[in-house]
């Protein structure tokens, strides 16, 4: 694949970056003509990545629109950014079958892509040893050069190892007091990202909550919060599935247990009823592109749900509504 020629070559090696040698998205934003170049690069790519992937589900963008929109953008009919670029791209290599979600900042490539591989046939761990190494030879490649086609190719040539020790594990018969003791606890999350943008991900943390019989919340944007309580051995493995993920920051700012008794109704334990995205739905004004909400509008939110304490937790001030 082709990085930057000319002037955004120089552009990129003039610009400070971080310890990886990459922009940080949001905190050094590029001027009209630099993103121009970042998306006529993203554009020329998808375009190379659809010729290799014809198959209807080998390459699906979540929204084909956003093409037409990045190209009157880049050709100056419009100076108002649309939405990133989100696609999948679904691998066969050999012993199983890859799911690749990627999700390309405005910035990109001047900024990592943010990539995620997942398979119904590969077992945590092998998985998450598949992220980390991807996201390792992504970052050893030469700077600002695109790092989608490389990336595939990796994972073409590497990916089925990853099913060669790909044995599930199995629970030992003897485990009876330890799951007691495990589902003896209910817990609460309050976790921070640096920030959430990918419908992807934001799909799939939706997903893992049901699929774990987790409650809370995802409020999308910069910061990214999420909160997810329910059983303690559910919350760990939500955690341990979502935090593999590619995340510029994420951790868990403050973790609550409490104790559950024997025939206790863990559902009076929760403080929120369902799993859901915050947003206009839930009276909370958004604004600037759907990433930017009204501060107070979340703080009066967790007031709501017996959570205000939070607020200050997470934003270093105690919050009030608006």
């Amino acid at each position: 694949m082709a990085g930057f020629s000319g002037h955004s070559q120089s552009f990129c090696g003039a610009m400070s970056t971080d310890d990886d040698g990459y922009l940080e998205p949001a905190e050094k934003p590029l001027d009209q003509a630099q993103l121009v170049a970042m998306i006529e690069l993203q554009l020329s790519e998808v375009d190379m990545l659809q010729s290799m992937f014809p198959g209807p589900r080998e390459f699906v963008l979540h929204d084909p629109s956003v093409l037409v929109d990045l190209r009157d953008f880049a050709e100056g009919r419009t100076l108002l950014l649309p939405p990133r670029i989100d696609l999948v791209i679904n691998l066969d290599v050999g012993k199983g079958q890859l799911n690749v979600s990627i999700t390309l900042p405005h910035e990109y490539p001047a900024v990592l892509p943010e990539i995620f591989v997942r398979s119904q046939t590969l077992n945590r761990e092998a998985q998450h040893r598949l992220n980390q190494e991807l996201l390792g030879y992504i970052k050893s490649l030469e700077k600002c050069d695109l790092a989608i086609g490389p990336a595939v190719t990796w994972l073409q040539e590497k990916g089925e190892t990853f099913f060669s020790d790909n044995i599930e594990e199995e629970v030992p018969l003897n485990t009876e007091t330890e799951s007691e003791g495990k589902d003896t606890k209910f817990a609460r999350l309050w976790i921070y990202s640096h920030h959430i943008y990918s419908k992807v991900k934001r799909k799939d943390i939706l997903d893992l909550s049901r699929e774990f019989d987790l409650t809370g919340f995802c409020l999308p944007g910069k910061p990214g919060i999420i909160c997810v309580e329910g059983m303690s051995r559910n919350t760990d493995d939500w955690w341990q599935k979502v935090r593999s993920w590619n995340w510029q920051k994420i951790l868990v700012k403050s973790r609550e247990i409490v104790d559950v008794t024997k025939g206790q109704d863990i559902d009076k334990l929760r403080r929120f009823p369902t799993f859901e995205e915050l947003g206009s739905e839930n009276n909370i004004r958004v604004k600037n592109g759907g990433f930017h909400v009204d501060m107070g509008d979340v703080f009066r939110y967790l007031e709501n749900h017996e959570s205000g304490y939070v607020f200050k937790e997470y934003f270093g001030v105690s919050g009030r509504p608006t």
